[in-house]
C-alpha cells in the first residue's frame, strides 16, 4: 500500500521522526539546522517551506513536515545528514525510522525523471481542480505557483484509489486530456509502461474511457514537423559529446517543442542515436505529415560537421544521407543564446521570408565573403552594416579553425544574417559558386529554397562520391528566430553505448 500523508498525520507518526532528528548533533542548534535546510534545498533544487524556530522541537517538526510534503524529501534529508554526520549511530537510527515511513516505490527515479521532462513547463489553468478531483474534495489545497511536477509528487505519496491505479498516474491521464496531441501521446505511453508492470491495463482503459478529452484538434495534414538537435563537446578529453533534442510534430500551432533526454557519448554513438531519433519520428509522425524537418544547433567549432550526410536509417544496405530525405539545416548556438544579436536577426529574417516567398532571392539580397585577410572581414562587416536588406551570405571559405570562413560566419551571425551557405571543403570553385547562384536566384525553379537544397543533395547521392557533386558538401545555416529552444534547463544525460 502506498503511504498516505493524511493517515500518517492522524496516527501522530511525526513524533518518532522528530525524536530521531533531535538526537542528531548537527541539528542541535539553530545555526546547524539552518545550514542543513540550505543544503537540503540545494539537493532538491527548491526552497522547502520550513518555518524557523528557536526551539529545536518546533523547528524540526516544521522540517519533518516539509520533507513529508515531497515524495523525495525524506530520502534527500538522509543524503544530507549522511554527509554531515558521516554514518553516526544517530543517523543510522534515523534511517530505521524513515524506512518505516517511506512510501512504496512504484517506479524508479529514472522513470519519474522521464515524466518530469514532459511535464515541466506545461501550463494547466485548472491544475488545482484536477488535484482535488484526483485526490478527493477534502484534500488540503495546493501551494501557490504549484506545477504539474509538484502535484505529481504530492499524489505519489497517497494511497491508490478503489481502481488500484496510483493517484499520480491518474493525474497524468487527466493532464493528457488537456495538452496538445503529441504531448498527450507521450504521457499516455508513459502510463502504459507503468500499468503494464502492475497488471492494471483494464483499469487504465476504464479510466481513459471515462475521461473527456479537451485537446487541440488533430495536426493539420502535411504541416511541418521539427526535430531540433543540439550537439556540443563535454568532458576534458574532447572526444565526448552531449546531444540534446526537442521535437514538435504540428508546427502549424504555437511553437512549444517537447524536450527529450540528453545523451552523452563519442561522435559515432551520438550519430547513431540521431538516426534512431529520426526513425522514431518517422514512425510516429509519418501518418500525419510528410514534411519532417531536421535542424542541428551547433557552435562555431562544429559548424562544418557533415550532419546532412549522417545516415537516415540503420540496418539497411541502401541507407541514404539524412539530407536526401529531409530538409536538414544547421542553426547558430551563439546567436540563439545572445539577445544582443536578435534585433537585426528578426529584421533580416522577415526580409528572407519575403524574398523566398517568390521562390528565389534577388541578387541584391545576397553578399559574398571578401577573402581571408583582416581587410576582407572588415569589408564584409561594412557591407552588412550599410544594407539591412542583405539576408544571405555565401562564405569564401569553410568555417573550420584553419580558415577565415569561421570569422565570416561570426560576422554574419552578429549582424543578423539568417541564411549562410558554404561548401565544406572548397568555397572558391567556379562549380560551387555557379551552383549557389542557381540555388539562391533561379526564379525558373518553382520549388522552394530548402527543397532545391534537398534536390542537390539527392543528385550528389545518385552520382556517387566519385562525381564530387557539390550537393554532397553543401552546408546551409538557416536560422528562424521565431522557433527558439535555448537556453533551457538541461535534462540529465543518459549514457549511450551503441
Amino acid at each position: 500500500m502506498v503511504w498516505s500523508r493524511e493517515q500518517e498525520d492522524k496516527s501522530g507518526s511525526l513524533r518518532p521522526l522528530v525524536a530521531a532528528l533531535l538526537d542528531i548533533p548537527s541539528l542541535g542548534d539553530r545555526v546547524g539546522r539552518n545550514m542543513v535546510v540550505r543544503e537540503l534545498n540545494r539537493d532538491l533544487g527548491c526552497s522547502l517551506p520550513v518555518v524557523e524556530h528557536e526551539r529545536a522541537t518546533a523547528h524540526l517538526y516544521s522540517l519533518a513536515e516539509a520533507c513529508l510534503g515531497r515524495s523525495d524529501g525524506l530520502e534527500a534529508l538522509l543524503r544530507v545528514l549522511d554527509f554531515w554526520e558521516q554514518g553516526s549511530r544517530q543517523v543510522e537510527a534515523l534511517h530505521r525510522v524513515v524506512a518505516r515511513m517511506l512510501p512504496l516505490k512504484l517506479w524508479s527515479a529514472h522513470v519519474s525523471s522521464r515524466l518530469f521532462t514532459l511535464l515541466t513547463g506545461v501550463p494547466v489553468p485548472d491544475l488545482a481542480d484536477i488535484y482535488r478531483q484526483v485526490a478527493g474534495a477534502d484534500v488540503a489545497g495546493l501551494r501557490e505557483q504549484s506545477t504539474c511536477v509538484d502535484v505529481f509528487r504530492q499524489l505519489e505519496m497517497m494511497n491508490a484509489g478503489t481502481s488500484g491505479l496510483p493517484l499520480a498516474l491518474i493525474f497524468v491521464e487527466h493532464i493528457a486530456t488537456r495538452v496538445r496531441t503529441e504531448l498527450a501521446v507521450e504521457l499516455r505511453a508513459w502510463s502504459d509502461e507503468q500499468v503494464d508492470q502492475m497488471g492494471l491495463e483494464l483499469e487504465l482503459a476504464v479510466l481513459r474511457g471515462g475521461l473527456t478529452t479537451s485537446t487541440a484538434p488533430p495536426p493539420v495534414p502535411d504541416s511541418p514537423a521539427y526535430l531540433v538537435l543540439h550537439l556540443e563537446h563535454v568532458g576534458p578529453t574532447g572526444d565526448q559529446y552531449r546531444l540534446a533534442h526537442w521535437h514538435q510534430f504540428d508546427a502549424s500551432t504555437k511553437w512549444a517543442p517537447v524536450q527529450g533526454h540528453d545523451v552523452v557519448g563519442d561522435l559515432a554513438s551520438v550519430r547513431r542515436h540521431v538516426t534512431e531519433l529520426v526513425m522514431k519520428a518517422e514512425s510516429e509522425w509519418g501518418r500525419y505529415t510528410t514534411d519532417i524537418r531536421i535542424e542541428v544547433i551547433l557552435g562555431y567549432e562544429h559548424l562544418n560537421l557533415d550532419v546532412d550526410q549522417w545516415p537516415e536509417t540503420t540496418g539497411d544496405h541502401l541507407v541514404a544521407p539524412l539530407g536526401c530525405r529531409y530538409r536538414v539545416v544547421v542553426r547558430s548556438l551563439e546567436r540563439m543564446v545572445s539577445a544582443q544579436y536578435h534585433g537585426l536577426w528578426l529584421h533580416r529574417w522577415k526580409g528572407l521570408v519575403e524574398g523566398l516567398s517568390g521562390g528565389a532571392l534577388p541578387h541584391s539580397a545576397c553578399c559574398h565573403g571578401r577573402g581571408v585577410t583582416p581587410r576582407g572581414l572588415r569589408e564584409l562587416r561594412a557591407t552588412l552594416e550599410r544594407s539591412k536588406d542583405l539576408v544571405s551570405l555565401v562564405l569564401s571559405a569553410p568555417p573550420s579553425r584553419e580558415t577565415a570562413g569561421r570569422d565570416e560566419v561570426a560576422v554574419g551571425v552578429r549582424l543578423g544574417v539568417p541564411l549562410i551557405v558554404w561548401h565544406r571543403e572548397d568555397c572558391g570553385s567556379e562549380a560551387f559558386t555557379g551552383a549557389v547562384r542557381e540555388l539562391l536566384h533561379n526564379s525558373d525553379d518553382s520549388a522552394d529554397f530548402l527543397e532545391r537544397v534537398k534536390s542537390a543533395r539527392l543528385t550528389a547521392y545518385v552520382e556517387g562520391p566519385e562525381a564530387n557533386h557539390f550537393g554532397g558538401k553543401l552546408a546551409i545555416l538557416y536560422d528562424d528566430p521565431f522557433r527558439p529552444v535555448l537556453p533551457s534547463h538541461p535534462v540529465p544525460p543518459v549514457g549511450i553505448s551503441a
